[in-house]
C-alpha cells in the first residue's frame, strides 16, 4: 500500500502505508469477527436445544462434542481477526503520525544548514515507515499463524467481501500478482493462498488445480495464475488455484503419501464449499503429479464433490480402482493423461506406482486420454489435453471396468 509521494526538500518522502486503507481493511475485519462469533454464539444455542431435547446416547454425545468443537474453532477464528484489526489500527495511527511530521517538515523554511539535516529527517521518516510495514506483515503473519481460513468456514460472506478481508493479510507483491490476474482470494492462511480467476458470478463450470509438490508452492502462484487464465479462456469456466494443502518441499520427499493425507480433507472440505456457492456449475478438479495422490486421497478417504476429476501425470493414486472413490455423482468420469515424455511415467509399472495405484493401468477403470505430448510440466499448454479437458470425451463403460478387471 503506497501513498502518492511527495516532495520536500532534496529528498522524496515515500511512506509505505495508507492509514486510510489500514483503517478501511480493519474495518473489514472487525465485521467479519462479530459474523464468526455469531455463528459461534449460534453453535453454542443449538448444543442447548439439542440437549434439552432428552437425545442421549453415543450419537448425541458425539454431535455435541463436534458442535463443541465447531464453537471453538469459530471463537478462535473470531479472535484472530479483531487481533489483526487491532494490529492494523495501530499502524494505521503510527504513519497517521509520520505523515504529520513530513508535512510538518515540508512546510519549514530551509537554510542551507537545516537543509542537510532536513534530509536527513526526511530519510530518517521513510525508513520507520518501511520498518512500520515489516512489524505490521510480522504481526499479521503471528496473529493468522493460528488457522488456516478454509472458504467452509464463511459461507454467507460474498466473494468480494472475502477476498478483500484476504487481501488485507497478504504481502504487498502477492496482492500485486493475484490483482493483475483478476483473481479473488477464496482461501488464506499461513503460507497458502487460494486464488479464483474467470467468471466468478454464475459460472458454467468451476474447475480446481490441485499442484503437485513443486507448482504448490507458494511461491510459485504466479506461475499457476498464468496455467489458470489459460484454461479459463479455453474452457470458458471460472479456474481455481487451491493451495490448501502444504505440498512436501522436494520430489524426495514426494515419495511420502503423508502430505497429501493431511491436505485431503481440506480439499474435499473446499469442493463442497464450492458445491454450496455454485450449486448448477459443473465442478472439476485438474490434479497434477503429488496432486493426483491429494485428490483421490479425498475421493477415497471423504468423497469428493466433483463431476469429472483428471489425473494428470502421477506418480499414483489412491484406492485400486475408480470404484474406491467417492465423486458427485455415480456417472461422474475420472480421466488418466500421461504426456509421451514425461519422465514420472517411469514411477509406475504395472497397476502401480511409487504412490499407490497406477491410474493408467486398466484395472483402475479411467479414461485414458491420448495424444498428450511433452515432458512433466508441459500438460496446460498441450492443444490435445486443453481440446480434451474443453470437450471431455465419453468416460469408459461400467461393462470396459469389468472387463479390464477380469469379471
Amino acid at each position: 500500500m503506497i501513498k502518492t509521494a511527495t516532495a520536500t526538500g532534496a529528498v522524496t518522502y515515500a511512506p509505505q502505508l495508507d492509514p486510510a486503507e489500514l483503517t478501511h481493511a480493519a474495518d473489514a475485519l472487525v465485521n467479519a469477527s462479530a459474523h464468526i462469533k455469531t455463528r459461534a454464539t449460534a453453535a453454542h444455542t443449538a448444543a442447548g436445544e439439542l440437549t434439552a431435547t432428552g437425545f442421549a446416547g453415543p450419537t448425541a454425545t458425539l454431535g455435541l462434542e463436534r458442535i463443541g468443537t465447531f464453537r471453538t474453532q469459530l471463537d478462535a477464528e473470531s479472535e484472530q481477526l479483531r487481533q489483526m484489526a487491532t494490529a492494523l489500527r495501530a499502524a494505521a495511527r503510527a504513519q497517521q503520525a509520520l505523515d504529520v511530521a513530513a508535512r510538518s517538515a515540508g512546510a519549514a523554511k530551509f537554510t542551507a544548514f537545516t537543509l542537510a539535516h532536513h534530509h536527513r529527517l526526511i530519510m530518517w521518516l521513510n525508513q520507520l515507515s518501511l520498518q512500520l510495514d515489516s512489524a505490521l506483515a510480522r504481526e499479521l503473519n503471528r496473529a493468522r499463524s493460528a488457522g488456516f481460513d478454509p472458504l467452509c468456514a464463511n459461507p454467507e460472506e460474498g466473494l468480494a467481501e472475502l477476498s478483500a478481508r484476504h487481501m488485507a493479510t497478504l504481502p504487498a507483491t502477492t496482492q500485486q500478482t493475484i490483482q493483475a490476474a483478476g483473481g479473488l482470494v477464496l482461501e488464506a492462511g499461513s503460507g497458502s493462498t487460494t486464488v479464483l480467476v474467470g467468471n466468478a458470478e454464475n459460472p458454467q463450470r468451476v474447475i480446481t488445480l490441485v499442484a503437485g509438490a513443486t507448482t504448490g508452492n507458494p511461491h510459485q502462484l504466479a506461475g499457476e495464475l498464468e496455467k489458470a487464465q489459460h484454461i479459463a479462456q479455453r474452457t470458458g469456466a471460472a479456474v481455481v488455484v487451491w493451495q490448501g494443502y502444504e505440498p512436501p518441499q522436494s520430489v524426495g520427499l514426494a515419495i511420502s503419501p503423508t502430505a497429501a493425507r493431511e491436505g485431503a480433507g481440506n480439499l474435499a472440505a473446499f469442493q463442497a464449499a464450492l458445491e454450496e456457492r455454485f450449486p448448477d456449475a459443473q465442478k472439476t478438479a485438474v490434479a497434477h503429479s503429488y496432486g493426483t495422490r491429494v485428490a483421490t486421497e479425498a475421493a477415497y478417504e471423504h468423497g469428493l464433490l466433483v463431476d469429472d476429476l483428471w489425473l494428470l501425470g502421477s506418480a499414483g493414486v489412491a484406492g485400486d480402482s475408480v470404484a474406491d472413490l467417492t465423486l458427485a455423482t455415480p456417472e461422474a468420469s475420472v480421466y488418466v493423461v500421461d504426456a509421451d515424455d514425461d519422465p514420472i511415467r517411469g514411477v509406475r509399472s504395472g497397476t502401480r506406482g511409487v504412490l499407490g495405484a497406477s491410474p493408467s493401468s486398466e484395472s483402475y477403470g479411467a479414461t485414458v486420454i491420448d495424444g498428450v505430448s511433452g515432458r512433466h510440466s508441459s500438460y496446460f499448454t498441450d492443444e490435445a489435453f486443453l481440446s480434451a479437458l474443453s470437450q471431455p470425451p465419453a468416460p469408459v463403460t461400467e461393462k470396459a471396468v469389468a472387463s479390464a478387471n477380469g469379471n
